[in-house]
């Protein structure tokens, strides 16, 4: 069984096919989501396109994004640290410097 690419909860048993770069790009919608794309007046290409960007920004489980993080430097929750991993260890590093090794006083008050 196919699962529907949008929401990924149901079975996609309608196919939209659409040529891209010369390739042929395949995708299956339930009829749900088939049917919010048609009404949204995009293209199943464009409504795929948006939420491959979304990808690795933004947690499918509570909705929280890159931004929110960004800007609060909190995730909404726990799937956020997987669904968002690049991100906190982007701000992490940036936070701290390139270096990803601990510099500075141990736990137990000494210097490394």
């Amino acid at each position: 069984m196919t699962v529907c690419d949008l929401c990924g909860r149901r079975a996609g048993t309608l196919t939209d096919r659409t040529v891209v770069n010369n390739g042929l790009v395949e995708f299956h919608f339930c009829e749900s989501c088939f049917d919010e794309i048609r009404r949204s007046g995009l293209s199943t290409l464009e409504v795929m396109s948006r939420v491959a960007a979304r990808l690795g920004k933004e947690c499918p489980v509570c909705g929280r994004t890159a931004e929110d993080f960004a800007r609060t430097f909190s995730f909404g929750c726990p799937e956020c640290y997987e669904n968002m991993r690049k991100v906190a260890l982007s701000a992490v590093q940036a936070a701290q410097g390139a270096g990803a090794r601990h510099i500075g006083k141990r736990s137990d008050g000494r210097e490394r």
